[in-house]
C-alpha cells in the first residue's frame, strides 16, 4: 500500500472519527436538558435517586455506606432540570455531587471542594451488580487506555490500587452495558450496577444470505450454540449436531479420522442410496465437508428446516446446516488455550464364546441337532480331550484366544486448540489452531492426526466500504489395516467376527499360525493378529476454504454484499496387501492367505468456487412499517479427478511402490464438472414488529439436466403473528413472547441424479465374433430418460414460540408435512428386451409429517443457576406413490402406504416342541425338527392361507429409522462449579442383526454365550432361542422372520461434566481472565433392549462388520488469557 493511499485512509477514519464525536455530543446535549418531575414526602434519598435514574437515564454511583446517614428529602418538582432538582436533594445534606457525562458521583461534602494536588494516587474497590443487585462474577473492570485492570470476584467485589485520580473505570460484562465512570479523587467502595443490554441479548438467528431477530423469525429453524459444548471430546461436528430438535444423527461407530454419521432432517424423502437424504452445509456461506471443520472454531449452527431453506433451491430439500465461525470482537487481544485428553473404550461388544472348550462342544452340538452323526461332527471327543491336555502344556499350539483381548486396547485422544482474537474500530480479527491425536482400539493400523486452521480477519476500509477475509485449513491423515480400500476397517471387523477361541497367533519360532484342527468352511483361515500387522493403508488429505467478502453501503439504503470462495480438497489413499502365509503350529504346513502381493494408489482432487452477490434495501416507514427486500446471483462450479492405479506381481513384501510390481496392471480415472447458477431474492414486510411477512424464491439452472429441464423455479412463503403485541394481552405481563408462525416452500434435489443421467451412454468391452475373429465392440448398457429433472420437496409447517416469566421459560411447537415427488430412481424393464438396465426416472412420491415440542426453563437463585431444557421430534415416514412396483431387496421392501425400507419378513408364531406339531403345520423346508421356528400361514397367491410357508406369506412390519429422536440435558451452577448432563435417545426403530456373531456359526464363524444358556432344548422348552443349529447349514431357523428383528430404541447418558473456575483473585495476579478445569464423560451409560451390539449402529446393513462406539473419559483445562 503506498505512503498517499495511506494517508487518505488515515484522513478518511479520522474524519470519520470526529463526526462520531460530534454526534455524540450533540446527543449529550440533548441529554443534559432533560426534565424532572417528581413529587416525595419524607421519603429516603436512596428512593428519590432511584425516581431520577428511571426518568433520565443517568447512573449513580456512590459509596455503599454513604446515603445510610442521608437525612429525609421532601421534593416537589415540575419539568424541573435535574441541576435543580439535585440541588433540592442535597440541601443541608453532609454530601455533595458531581456530573459527569450520564454519571453523577456522589461524595462527602469536602471531597470535591478541597483542593488537590494534580498529581493524586488513590486506592479504589467496590462490588459490581446488576439492577436486581445480584453480583456480577467475572466482570471486567479496567483503567481505560491502558492494561491495568482486574475482574470482579464471586461476589461482585474488586479492588485496583494505586491508579491516578484522573482515570477513568471501565466497567463491562457480557449481555450488559459497559460503563465509564471518572475517579476524579474518589477512595472507598462503590457501588456499579450494570444495565442489561437488551440489544445484545436478542437473538440473532442466521438465515440464507441474511440474518434476523428470534422475535421475527417466521420460520421453522434450529439453532445451537457451540458454547453449549465446550469442553466436550468431539472431534467433529456432527457429534455436536445430536440433541438438534426435528434431526436424526445416527453416528455409527467412532473410527479415528472419519466420520460415518448419518444426517437426516425431519425424516427420509427419497428412495435409495443414502447421499439422496444428506442436507446441504455451508460454513460461512460457502459449501464445505462438516467433517473438515473443528468443532472448536464454530460459533453456532442453525439448521434450515422449513420453507426457510428454500432459499437454497434446489440442494436444499433434506434441510440446510448453516455453520458460523468464531469471528473477532472489539476490545484487546485475547488469548484462549484449551487441552482435553481422554480415554477410550467400546460402548458395547457382543459377548462371544472364547473358551475353546465350549466353543467345540457348542459347535458338535449344533450339528447333531440338525440331523448330522455324533460320529460325523467337526471335533471328536478325542480331539475335544487333546485340546483341554494341550491348553495346560502348550498354549501356543492350544490356545484359548480371546481375540478382543489380544486386538483391542484402551484408545486415547488429546486435543489442542488455541485462538488469538480481538480488535478495534477498524480491524477485528480472530485466528485460530487446532490439533488433535487420536489412537484408536485396534492395536496398530488406527491412528489418527488432524491439523486445522481458521482465521477471520475484517476490516472498515472506508465508513460505507468493509472488506473480509477467512480461511479454513485442515490437514489430516489416519491409517487402517491393509486389506479392503477405502473401507478396510469395516473389512477387518468383518475379519475379526470370523476368529475363533481355537485360532493361535504365533508358531513355536515365531510364524504366524493358524489351527491345529482343520475347520470345516475355513478353507482360508484369518488369523487377526497377521492381518492388523502385517501390509499399510494410509490416507492423507487436506482441504481449505478461502473467502473474501466485501461490503459496500449505497445511497438510498442499499447495500451491495460480494463473496467469492475456493474450496480446494485433495486426499491421497495407499495401501499395500502383502503375501500373507499362515502355518499349523504343528506340522509348519502353510495355508496362503492370497496368492500375491498388491499395490493400489487413489489420487482424489475436489474444487468448488463459489461466487454470490447479493443487493439488499431496508427502510421503516411511520415507525411502523418495515420493509426489506434482497435479490442476488449465485454461481458454483464443482470439478472432481480422481485417478487410481492397480498392480501386482511383486518380488517380496519390502518394495510396495507402483512401479515395484510387474502383472496386472489397471489404471481408472474420471474427471467430472457441474455448474449450478442461480438468482434468488427475498422480501420482508413488517407491521410494528407484529405482524410478519417474508417471501423467497430461487431460480436454479443446473448443468446434470437436459438443456430444456435445465431451470427450476423455487418459491416460499411465511409469516408470523406476535400475539404478545396485541393490546388485548397487553396486561399479561408475565407474557414475553407469543409468536404464532406458518410456512409453505417448494426445494429440488438435484444431488439425488448421477452426472449425464439423461444421456445414453455408450460403453466399451462388449466384443462379438465376425469370421472366427473376436473384435472389439460397444454398445449402450442402459436406457435413460431425456425429461430427467430434479426431485421436489414441497414443504408445509405451522409453529408457535413461547417465552413467558422474564424470559425463565420457552417453548417452541411445530407440525410439518413434507411430501417429495418426481423421486429419482432406476426403472425396470422387461426382459425381452434384453441385458440393458433400466432408465433412471422421475417416479414416486414420498411424505413425511410429524411435530417437534422443544422446552427449556432457567433461573438464577443467588450464586444458583440451573436450567432444564428438552425436545422431542416424531416423523412418520410413507410412501405415497411407487407406480404400484415393490422394491424388495432381501429382508426389506419399500412399497405404497408403508415407511422407505420396511422389514420384509414371515411371521414367527413360538417353537415347534414335538414330531406332531410339526406334521399337522405347513413348514418352510424340509429339514424342520422340533425346537425349530414355527412360521405362521398367512396368505397364498389368492390372498387367503394356502397351507404352505413361502413369500405370500411375509409381512410388511418394523422401520429402518426412529419415529422418535428426543433428549433433554440438566445444566447446574454454583459460585464456580457447574455440572451439565445431556441425554440423547431415538425411539420406534428396529434393527435386523445377522451375519457374523448374530446367528451361531455363520459361515464358519464363532457363536455368543446366549445359545449356551438360552437355546430350546427338550429339557428346556420355554426357551427364548431356537434350537443350535449351524445358521448356514440349517437355514429353515434363519428366514427373513419376526424372531430376529430386535427394538433398537435406545436412551443414552450422551456427556456428563464438571467444571470449575479458578477464583478471579487468583487469576488477577497473573493477568488471566479465566481459567476453568473440567472432566467428561462421553457415552457412559446406555439404556436399551438391544444387547447384541452399540444399537446406535448402521441401520443400512445388518451385520457387526463395524468400528464401535466409544465411551470416553476426559479432563482437561480451558484459559484465556
Amino acid at each position: 500500500m503506498d505512503s498517499e493511499l495511506k494517508r487518505k485512509i488515515v484522513m478518511r477514519a479520522n474524519l470519520t472519527l470526529m463526526m462520531i464525536i460530534g454526534a455524540l455530543l450533540q446527543v449529550s446535549a440533548v441529554t443534559y436538558a432533560q426534565k424532572v418531575t417528581l413529587s416525595k414526602n419524607n421519603t429516603s434519598l436512596k428512593n428519590v435517586l432511584k425516581n431520577i435514574q428511571l426518568q433520565t437515564g443517568y447512573d449513580f454511583v456512590y459509596p455503599i455506606d454513604l446515603v445510610k446517614n442521608a437525612k429525609i428529602v421532601t421534593i416537589s418538582v415540575n419539568n424541573a432540570s435535574i441541576e435543580d432538582v439535585l440541588e433540592q436533594c442535597f440541601k443541608d445534606q453532609p454530601f455533595t455531587y458531581k456530573i459527569t457525562n450520564k454519571t453523577i458521583i456522589i461524595k462527602a461534602a469536602d471531597i470535591f471542594s478541597n483542593t488537590v494536588e494534580d498529581n493524586v494516587w488513590i486506592d479504589i474497590s467496590g462490588q459490581v451488580t446488576d439492577e436486581k443487585g445480584q453480583p456480577l462474577a467475572g466482570a471486567t473492570i479496567r483503567i481505560k487506555g491502558s492494561q491495568t485492570g482486574t475482574v470482579a470476584n464471586a461476589d461482585g467485589k474488586f479492588s485496583i490500587k494505586n491508579i491516578h485520580q484522573s482515570d477513568v473505570l471501565q466497567v463491562s460484562y457480557t449481555g450488559f452495558i459497559t460503563r465509564e465512570i471518572t475517579i476524579d479523587n474518589v477512595s472507598g467502595s462503590l457501588q456499579i450496577v450494570l444495565k442489561e443490554d437488551k440489544q445484545a441479548l436478542t437473538e440473532v438467528v442466521v438465515l440464507g444470505y441474511g440474518t434476523t431477530k428470534k422475535e421475527t423469525l417466521t420460520g421453522s429453524v434450529s439453532t445451537l450454540k457451540m458454547s453449549s459444548k465446550e469442553n466436550m471430546p468431539i472431534t467433529n461436528a456432527s457429534q455436536a449436531l445430536h440433541g438438534v430438535s426435528g434431526m436424526w444423527i445416527n453416528q455409527a461407530g467412532s473410527q479415528p479420522g472419519q466420520d460415518v454419521a448419518s444426517i437426516r432432517i425431519r425424516g427420509i424423502g427419497s428412495i435409495g442410496e443414502a447421499g439422496k437424504n444428506n442436507p446441504l452445509v455451508l460454513v460461512d456461506g460457502i459449501e464445505y465437508d462438516l467433517n473438515a471443520i473443528n468443532p472448536a472454531f464454530i460459533e453456532n449452527i442453525t439448521v434450515l428446516k422449513d420453507a426457510s431453506a428454500a432459499i437454497y433451491g434446489s440442494r436444499a430439500a433434506n434441510g440446510v446446516i448453516l455453520i458460523t465461525t468464531k469471528k473477532g470482537r472489539k476490545g484487546k487481544t485475547d488469548i484462549n488455550y484449551s487441552y482435553s485428553y481422554g480415554r477410550q473404550s467400546p460402548t458395547m461388544l457382543p459377548d462371544v464364546v472364547w473358551d475353546p472348550i465350549l466353543y467345540m462342544q457348542m459347535k458338535d452340538q449344533a450339528l447333531i441337532n440338525e440331523g448330522r452323526s455324533p460320529a460325523a461332527v467337526d471335533y471328536s471327543p478325542a480331539q475335544i480331550e487333546e485340546y483341554r491336555n494341550g491348553m495346560a502344556t502348550d498354549p501356543l499350539t492350544y490356545p484359548q484366544n480371546n481375540w478382543f483381548d489380544i486386538i483391542l486396547k484402551t484408545g486415547y485422544i488429546q486435543q489442542h486448540n488455541v485462538r488469538f482474537s480481538g480488535g478495534s474500530d477498524a480491524v477485528l480479527y480472530n485466528i485460530g489452531l487446532g490439533y488433535m491425536d487420536q489412537d484408536g482400539i485396534l492395536i496398530q493400523a488406527n491412528h489418527a492426526n488432524r491439523y486445522t486452521l481458521n482465521a477471520n480477519i475484517s476490516a472498515n476500509v472506508t465508513p460505507k466500504l468493509k472488506i473480509g477475509t477467512s480461511i479454513i485449513g485442515n490437514y489430516k491423515t489416519f491409517s487402517q489395516p491393509a486389506f479392503g480400500g477405502a473401507n478396510a476397517t469395516n473389512y477387518y471387523f468383518n475379519r475379526l467376527t470370523r476368529a475363533l477361541p481355537i485360532f493361535g497367533t504365533y508358531t513355536a519360532d515365531g510364524k504366524y499360525a493358524n489351527v491345529v484342527f482343520v475347520t470345516p468352511k475355513r478353507n482360508t483361515i484369518e488369523n487377526p493378529l497377521m492381518l492388523i500387522k502385517e501390509g499399510s493403508n494410509t490416507y492423507a488429505g487436506q482441504s481449505i476454504l478461502a473467502k473474501i467478502e466485501a461490503t459496500y453501503e449505497l445511497p438510498f439504503n442499499l447495500k451491495y454484499n460480494l463473496n467469492y470462495g475456493v474450496d480446494k480438497e485433495d486426499a491421497f489413499r495407499k495401501s499395500f496387501e502383502p503375501y500373507l502365509v499362515s502355518y499349523h503350529p504343528i506340522t509348519g504346513a502353510p495355508n496362503n492367505y492370497n496368492t500375491h502381493p498388491a499395490s493400489n494408489n487413489a489420487d482424489e482432487n475436489y474444487l468448488n468456487q463459489s461466487f454470490y452477490q447479493t443487493l439488499t434495501w431496508d427502510k421503516t416507514f411511520a415507525k411502523k412499517h418495515s420493509l426489506s427486500a434482497m435479490v442476488g446471483t449465485s454461481y458454483n462450479n464443482f470439478n472432481t479427478i480422481n485417478f487410481s492405479g492397480h498392480i501386482e506381481g511383486y518380488f517380496d513384501n519390502e518394495l510396495t511402490d507402483l512401479n515395484a510390481g510387474s502383472t496386472l496392471p489397471s489404471v481408472t480415472g474420471q474427471i467430472t464438472k457441474n455448474i449450478i447458477m442461480s438468482y434468488l431474492g427475498r422480501l420482508n414486510y413488517g407491521f410494528a414488529d407484529k405482524y410478519l411477512l417474508e417471501g423467497t424464491f430461487r431460480y436454479d439452472g443446473s448443468s446434470r439436466f437436459a438443456r430444456n429441464k435445465r431451470w427450476g423455479f423455487f418459491p416460499a412463503v411465511s409469516a408470523a403473528w406476535r400475539l404478545d403485541k396485541e393490546n388485548f394481552l397487553k396486561d399479561l405481563t408475565f407474557i414475553d413472547l407469543l409468536k404464532l408462525r406458518g410456512s409453505w416452500g417448494k426445494m429440488g434435489n438435484q444431488d439425488a441424479v448421477n452426472l449425464y443421467s439423461y444421456l445414453n451412454t455408450v460403453n466399451l468391452g462388449y466384443d462379438y465374433t465376425f469370421a472366427n475373429n473376436i473384435s472389439s465392440g460397444a454398445a449402450i448398457a442402459a436406457y435413460n430418460d431425456p425429461n430427467i429433472t430434479w426431485e421436489t420437496t414441497t414443504t408445509y409447517n405451522a409453529g408457535l414460540d413461547i417465552d413467558v416469566f422474564k424470559n425463565r421459560l420457552g417453548v417452541v411447537f411445530d407440525v410439518f408435512k413434507r411430501r417429495t415427488s418426481d423421486i429419482i430412481r432406476t426403472v425396470k424393464i422387461p426382459n425381452q428386451v434384453g441385458g440393458l438396465a433400466g432408465p433412471t426416472k422421475n417416479i414416486g412420491t414420498v411424505d413425511n409429517t410429524g411435530y417437534e415440542i422443544s422446552l427449556i426453563y432457567r433461573n438464577k437463585i443467588n450464586q444458583f443457576s440451573y436450567e432444564l431444557a428438552g425436545n422431542i421430534s416424531h416423523v412418520n415416514n410413507k410412501v405415497i406413490d411407487l407406480h404400484g412396483e415393490k422394491i424388495i431387496s432381501t429382508r426389506r421392501i419399500t412399497q405404497e402406504g408403508y415407511p422407505i425400507d420396511s422389514y420384509y419378513l414371515y411371521k414367527a408364531i413360538g417353537i415347534y416342541q414335538n414330531q406332531e406339531e410339526i406334521n399337522s403345520s405347513p413348514n418352510l423346508g424340509a429339514g424342520v425338527r422340533p425346537g425349530y421356528l414355527k412360521y405362521a400361514d398367512l396368505s397364498g397367491p389368492d390372498g387367503v392361507p394356502d397351507g404352505k410357508i413361502d413369500a405370500n406369506d411375509r409381512i410388511i412390519t418394523g422401520i429402518s429409522s426412529p419415529k422418535y429422536n428426543y433428549s433433554f440435558n440438566l445444566n447446574v451452577g454454583y459460585k464456580r462449579f457447574s455440572l451439565s448432563t445431556f441425554f440423547q435417545g431415538v425411539q420406534g426403530i428396529d434393527l435386523y442383526p445377522t451375519l457374523n456373531w448374530a446367528v451361531p456359526f455363520n459361515n464358519g464363524a464363532g457363536v455368543t454365550k446366549e445359545w449356551a444358556t438360552d437355546a430350546w432344548t427338550p429339557q428346556n422348552p420355554n426357551a427364548r432361542l431356537p434350537i443350535l443349529t449351524v445358521a448356514t447349514d440349517a437355514t429353515e431357523n434363519f428366514q427373513p422372520s419376526t424372531f430376529w428383528l430386535k427394538k433398537g430404541s435406545y436412551l443414552r447418558l450422551k456427556n456428563i461434566q464438571l467444571k470449575y473456575d479458578l477464583p478471579t483473585k487468583w487469576l488477577s495476579k497473573i493477568s488471566m481472565k479465566n481459567i476453568s478445569l473440567f472432566v467428561n464423560g462421553e457415552n457412559l451409560v446406555t439404556f436399551s433392549k438391544y444387547k447384541d451390539f452399540d444399537p446406535e449402529k448402521d441401520v443400512t446393513g445388518d451385520s457387526f462388520y463395524e468400528y464401535p462406539t466409544l465411551k470416553t473419559y476426559s479432563f482437561g483445562i480451558n484459559a484465556t488469557f
